[in-house]
């Protein structure tokens, strides 16, 4: 037989990162969601990447005062009650905003987790202000980013042996999307963590759009909007970009260059969240909520204008993944992107791409759906 000459040819290894999946009725009620979520956990349960006796830290969204569509606290108590059964010592875990409100410090934020519902009577566990008082308490981790070589995160995540992140997939004015990726890269970061993604943001207001409302002025956290002449005026030397002026503007008076602006804060989110995840061994754990999707962030106050309808649960010890399949849903469910919703001048998967090249997950998966007889068997 002839030999062949056969051309080498170098083969992309692909290995799909598994997101599971539980499907949930059209505005279902969160007692039978939270019923359905522990049920589900259950079932997930050996793909927890904790050991009895770890102090694991639980990461969701308390939600700005009068907010209407954080995850309720009945679905966060069942799935702690799982990590109990473990058994681990579990605890709620979060930091202080940039901006005015009822989160920007310590105590004001969890006054409000207890006017919602998440209280020691209510959930079982404790809350820990990982930042501290102000967001002052924090420690520098090295990443290998674009933007950073090194980035600041609350304090005592670092000494914590895992994470339990519970996210709310919605729409974010600033990154089209929020998700794991900013539940952990802002939501876990130093008050000088938070400026920093932020520090790039320099807005500007159209006299042609200002109203002289002023509700930008009452909600600047650092004073730097002043009125002259009828209209509203940033003084960009000591804006800090937290973008709390165009989230609450209605006239679309505020303006920022998405392009570069927009993709940097995404990219330094991801950053962040490289820190967070380093900072606790990798040892984490996602799960997505895909209800309740609103225009706007659960740091806006009031109910949000809701886009979607409900889709379901996703799930997986890869926060690319889950992060990718969460966006991918919402599109095939509503036949286009998240961003066409709240601001088609941006790309929301920059953040989730930066994810990727950082090393913290994958974008191919696959979905495994757990369908409901499954769980109901193992009840």
């Amino acid at each position: 037989m002839d030999e062949i000459g056969l051309k080498k040819v170098k083969l992309r290894s692909v290995v799909l990162s598994t997101v599971y999946f539980l499907k949930l009725d059209e505005r279902e009620d969160p007692s039978s969601i939270a019923k359905k979520s522990k049920i589900f956990l259950k079932y997930l349960k050996n793909k927890l990447p904790f050991r009895s006796g770890d102090f694991v830290g639980v990461k969701t969204h308390f939600g700005e005062k009068d907010n209407k569509t954080y995850i309720r606290p009945q679905i966060v108590k069942e799935l702690i009650n799982i990590l109990k059964t473990i058994p681990v010592k579990p605890f709620l875990v979060e930091t202080s905003t940039l901006y005015r409100g009822s989160r920007s410090n310590g105590i004001d934020h969890l006054i409000t987790a207890f006017q919602h519902g998440f209280g020691w009577e209510k959930i079982g566990v404790p809350i820990v202000m990982v930042d501290g008082i102000f967001g002052d308490m924090e420690v520098s981790i090295t990443v290998d980013g674009k933007h950073s070589k090194e980035v600041n995160i609350a304090a005592d995540v670092a000494k914590l042996d895992g994470l339990f992140v519970i996210s709310h997939f919605k729409g974010h004015i600033q990154a089209g999307f929020g998700g794991i990726i900013k539940n952990l890269g802002m939501g876990l970061s130093s008050r000088k963590g938070k400026l920093k993604q932020h520090s790039l943001m320099t807005p500007e207001i159209s006299r042609e759009k200002c109203t002289g409302c002023w509700m930008c002025i009452r909600w600047c956290p650092k004073d730097t909007i002043r009125k002259a002449d009828g209209y509203a005026v940033i003084d960009k030397a000591g804006c800090i970009g937290c973008g709390e002026c165009l989230a609450v503007c209605k006239f679309g008076a505020v303006r920022f260059d998405w392009g570069r602006e927009g993709e940097a804060l995404m990219e330094m989110m991801a950053e962040h969240s490289a820190g967070v995840i380093k900072a606790v061994n990798g040892r984490v754990f996602y799960i997505t909520y895909l209800i309740n999707i609103s225009k706007d962030c659960d740091c806006m106050g009031g109910r949000p204008k809701i886009i979607s309808r409900d889709i379901g649960v996703l799930a997986g010890d890869d926060p690319v993944a889950v992060e990718k399949a969460s966006y991918d849903m919402f599109k095939t469910i509503n036949n286009q992107g998240i961003e066409q919703f709240v601001n088609p001048r941006i790309d929301p998967l920059i953040q989730v791409y930066h994810a990727e090249k950082l090393g913290l997950g994958t974008t191919d998966y696959n979905i495994q759906e757990v369908e409901l007889e499954e769980i109901t068997r193992i009840r």
